[in-house]
């Protein structure tokens, strides 16, 4: 969806002070290189989380508090040296954009401590119960259109989701009961971004870069809040720890999510879904290549399914270019 509706700016136009929007195909191509990178980048979360933290510990919170306040401190350089620091003053602030931050803050928090208790392949798929749940809501909600290229594509993402988890696999093992916190914050983690990712579609009319600003700052509130009431341990850290803690601020915060904000605003909740479940095959092939994670037959069946569903969006992408 546009960030604001209208007919494209034609090219003899004479400029006007307000910032020219590219065209509607523009905008949805933008959305959707986005929202690849962002996935791209989220699915390493596992991997940079996992080494940052120490053994035995459970960092989530501290962790996403760093990631969401280097990604607000990054944001606010952004806008200082892009000259569009007033922009923060312009724009109201609204319950949709103080709670888009909350909810994601709360969300990565629980995602983060989730892949350090169960399979990264587990925590991902219930994190990404969260595109089903905004589609779901942005059609009953705020009436948005579902297509049937729309919802055969996130069906075969879910269920190649399902798939790549080993959830419908016989033959996987049972999880131990010390992956039942993990799955408990997995489907927490699910819940909170669904409603992160609905909270996108209102206020359209803010610029991404405020957007990602305020999404940050919200998001470090909300994480700040748990890490007071949890008081994580950090005593154990090791100088190799802060240092994939400072890759992951930086790789897994401001680019992942920045980039979360900027495809929010340009494709619908559909659209966002389909293309974002990228992010359960990367985190699929990090766990097997950095930890020794199995992925059978059936998970392979999956992400074939769930990169299917990806070019889906790309192919319609395509067949409206003039």
């Amino acid at each position: 969806m546009a960030l604001s509706v209208g007919a494209p700016t034609r090219m003899h136009t004479v400029s006007t002070p307000t910032p020219h929007r590219p065209p509607r195909v523009s905008r949805r191509r933008l959305g959707i290189a986005a929202i690849v990178v962002s996935a791209t980048a989220m699915g390493l979360a596992g991997l940079f989380g996992r080494h940052a933290t120490p053994p035995g510990a459970v960092l989530g919170e501290a962790l996403t508090f760093g990631r969401m306040l280097v990604g607000a401190v990054g944001m606010l350089a952004l806008l200082l040296l892009s000259g569009r620091l007033s922009g923060l003053r312009r724009v109201r602030l609204s319950p949709s954009v103080i709670l888009g931050g909350v909810f994601l803050g709360l969300s990565l928090a629980t995602y983060l401590s989730a892949t350090v208790l169960t399979d990264l392949s587990r925590a991902v798929v219930l994190h990404y119960l969260g595109p089903v749940i905004a589609t779901v809501l942005a059609r009953t909600v705020l009436g948005e259109t579902v297509t049937r290229r729309d919802a055969l594509s996130i069906g075969l993402a879910f269920a190649g989701m399902l798939l790549a988890a080993g959830l419908v696999d016989a033959d996987r093992v049972a999880p131990s009961d010390g992956q039942v916190p993990g799955t408990a914050l997995g489907v927490a983690s699910g819940v909170f971004y669904g409603a992160a990712l609905l909270c996108y579609r209102y206020r359209t009319d803010v610029p991404a870069d405020v957007r990602s600003f305020w999404t940050f700052t919200f998001g470090a509130v909300a994480t700040a809040a748990m890490v007071s009431v949890t008081r994580p341990d950090l005593s154990s850290m090791t100088p190799a720890n802060w240092m994939w803690s400072a890759g992951f601020f930086v790789v897994c915060g401001l680019l992942a999510l920045g980039l979360l904000v900027v495809a929010g605003s340009y494709l619908r909740a559909a659209e966002l879904s389909a293309v974002s479940y990228l992010e359960v095959v990367v985190a699929m092939l990090v766990g097997a290549a950095a930890f020794g994670e199995s992925i059978s037959p059936l998970a392979g069946v999956g992400a074939g399914l769930i990169v299917g569903a990806m070019l889906l969006p790309w192919l319609r992408c395509r067949s409206t270019t003039p």
